[in-house]
């Protein structure tokens, strides 16, 4: 996109880590979109600005590397000129700015990019641009080089001219080098269209470090009637292929696109609007008014490539509101998706310009053009980490089935997904049999609100109990894997609202404990008929509901006690069960105890045994019960997905165990120093 170089962006910024819990609504429980794969983590503590300079008015459009040597170099506009920083402590300090292009007269030095040589040589690339029109001042590419880690810079070589007014200049220069040595340029040209409002790419090429280039450009992408920009090659890391992002408007307003292209074809013909060389980079598209311009495009040693932008998502659809956005994608440059937004900003400010680097412990960083700490445009950068994304089942369930762990939960409308695992550390999936659902929407009762399944196995059948629609219902499935489903789809036979179903066999009797909406959540426990088709009538009885501080710490109206899970152990029934909303940190993890299956019960003095102040994580609950290989005591749960955000809830598995203590009966305890979430091996969508 073309900008003037000494426009001054009027930015005020500020770093905003907004918590919130949201308004506790009666007995009400969110599903979620299963979150698995990866995420970036940014971590403030890191915040640094990297331009220098206190006379500077604007400085901005910078792009970093780091070098051979490990140190960062950073190029930026600077008032017109271009100049370089460098950092020998990966970023936490920066020299003085050195120059590479000075101003000259009527003309701006703008849009730098720079490339370290396979011979450790520096290639500055940058767009020289008139302000003071004439046609004695002409858009151009030029290049200098360094030979000293950029503390002097010569070589300067004119490139391509194109015409002196704004209407038909050329703009941003990015390159890249290849295995053979070779350097491709690309740039945006609209010198081309002296007669109409379109711009290409253009390729320009050199085989000697830099020092000479071909002459005349090769046109490599265009739409017609629109308006390729802002390339930002990438040589992938198979070696064999070429991308670049651009920004396309192609339809209402510019989104990211990527041009690919194998190095045995070399641009042997255009990436025209029909090309399927010419791919929509985000999976998960964004509405065709909103802006989404600037991209940037990097790889991670690990083969995911990151891509940034600048968009409008959320915010005032205007370009000087957009936000710096990063998405991931595939080791081929696709299926971008798992957006972040590295500097968090007002809604009226923004973040432009922006660029990536990869270090090469893998850390990223985000360059950015703000003014968010000061009264004029700085450059900024922020570090950040590809990190995987814990399973994401809330109400989460664990059974072991033939020397195999299946996991259930809460993850959408659509039903119940499942995972396996051997060792209840590598975990894969979703491995359910109908896409990954061992329990579909259609195949059973319910429409939606697909929540807390139990799975368990009597007289050879697999059942699964579960909730949707707010009523309980059973399915019944050959498999763990599913298709678990209803011949005659309905639910359990109650009054009013129910959830979070636990079936428990006990001394030739079947007991449903269940969660009522009724003045609260409320733990029930009802008989079920032999056949598992219905509850006998009548016998419902309550056993806990939050009475106690734990349970109910921001004293609302409507006290919350859920998630039962029971066991029997020496003759006496411990029922596990959770308190306070999902959405309250202090979401926790509780038990009572009866000498029969029906109570009356009386509450563990020690509660909560698994809390936020244990283990330092968010809304940490509903979960169940259940014994491993070895025949030790597991708890699986969820937790919040952050400090600051409940859903996508992740799902966390804590040792448990019974101790005597002064030959009383037996406490049931967690221990804490064992917790840890679970990992799938393979990835989805956010």
């Amino acid at each position: 996109m073309k900008i003037m170089t000494n426009a001054l962006l009027t930015v005020i910024a500020c770093l905003l880590l907004i918590t919130s819990c949201g308004k506790k609504e009666e007995a009400s429980k969110k599903a979620h979109i299963l979150s698995s794969g990866s995420h970036i983590e940014w971590d403030y503590n890191t915040l640094k600005k990297v331009s220098g300079g206190s006379t500077e008015l604007y400085c901005g459009y910078s792009r970093m590397i780091q070098l051979h040597d490990q140190s960062l170099l950073a190029v930026y506009e600077a008032s017109g000129n271009v100049v370089c920083v460098r950092s020998t402590d990966l970023g936490m300090t920066w020299s003085a700015p050195v120059s590479i292009a000075v101003r000259a007269d009527g003309i701006n030095m703008a849009v730098p990019d720079i490339l370290e040589l396979k011979d450790h040589s520096l290639l500055a690339c940058y767009n020289p641009r008139p302000h003071d029109i004439s046609p004695s001042r002409k858009f151009a590419i030029r290049t200098k080089k360094s030979y000293d880690g950029g503390l002097t810079w010569k070589d300067e070589r004119l490139l391509y001219e194109a015409g002196h007014e704004f209407k038909n200049g050329c703009w941003e220069p990015s390159a890249v080098q290849l295995p053979d040595g070779g350097i491709q340029l690309f740039f945006a040209n609209e010198g081309d269209y002296t007669n109409s409002d379109e711009q290409n790419i253009s390729l320009l090429r050199s085989a000697d470090n830099g020092l000479t280039w071909t002459s005349k450009p090769e046109i490599v992408s265009f739409r017609a009637g629109k308006r390729d920009g802002m390339p930002v090659p990438l040589l992938l890391k198979n070696g064999k292929d070429i991308v670049f992002s651009i920004e396309d408007n192609g339809f209402t307003n510019f989104k990211p696109y990527i041009i690919r292209n194998s190095l045995e074809n070399n641009w042997a013909s255009i990436t025209d609007a029909s090309s399927t060389n010419r791919t929509y980079a985000l999976t998960n598209k964004i509405g065709d008014e909103l802006y989404a311009g600037a991209p940037y495009l990097r790889q991670l040693k690990t083969g995911e490539t990151i891509l940034s932008y600048q968009g409008t998502e959320g915010r005032n659809n205007k370009m000087e509101f957009a936000d710096m956005k990063v998405v991931i994608g595939d080791d081929q440059a696709r299926n971008f998706s798992r957006k972040s937004a590295p500097f968090i900003i007002p809604e009226n400010k923004s973040c432009l310009w922006n660029s990536l680097c990869v270090l090469n412990d893998n850390t990223i960083i985000a360059v950015t053009s703000t003014n968010a700490y000061s009264d004029h445009t700085e450059v900024w950068m922020v570090k950040g980490h590809l990190v995987p994304d814990a399973i994401a089942l809330a109400d989460p369930t664990i059974f072991l089935d033939n020397e195999t762990y299946y996991l259930y939960g809460t993850s959408s409308d659509r039903g119940f997904e499942v995972y396996e695992s051997s060792d209840l550390k590598n975990w894969k999936g979703p491995v359910g049999k109908n896409n990954g659902f061992a329990l579909s929407k259609g195949d059973a009762f319910g429409s939606k609100g697909f929540w807390a399944p139990q799975i368990f196995k009597h007289n050879n059948v697999y059942y699964m109990a579960y909730t949707a629609d707010e009523q309980i219902a059973i399915a019944k499935s050959d498999s763990p894997l599913g298709p678990f489903r209803q011949e005659n789809p309905k639910p359990l036979s109650g009054i009013g609202k129910q959830i979070d179903p636990f079936v428990f066999f006990d001394n030739g009797k079947t007991y449903l404990y269940h969660v009522k909406l009724k003045e609260g959540n409320r733990i029930f426990v009802s008989e079920l008929k032999p056949d598992l088709s219905d509850v006998v009538p009548e016998t419902a009885v309550e056993c806990v509901s939050g009475l106690e501080l734990w349970e109910n710490t921001e004293k609302t109206p409507w006290p919350v006690t859920e998630g039962p899970t029971l066991i029997k152990r020496n003759n006496l029934y411990y029922l596990i069960y959770s308190a306070n909303d999902f959405r309250s940190k202090d979401y926790a993890v509780g038990y009572a105890t009866a000498s029969s299956p029906i109570g009356p019960w009386k509450k563990y003095t020690g509660n909560p045994i698994i809390s936020r102040e244990k283990l330092k994580y968010n809304g940490t609950g509903h979960g169940d019960l259940f014994k491993d290989k070895s025949g030790s005591y597991r708890y699986v749960m969820h937790t919040h997905h952050s400090s600051s955000k409940v859903s996508p809830r992740s799902t966390g598995l804590i040792d448990v165990k019974f101790i005597k203590k002064d030959n009383k009966e037996e406490v049931l305890i967690a221990d804490e120093t064992s917790f840890k979430l679970l990992y799938s091996v393979s990835s989805g969508e956010m």
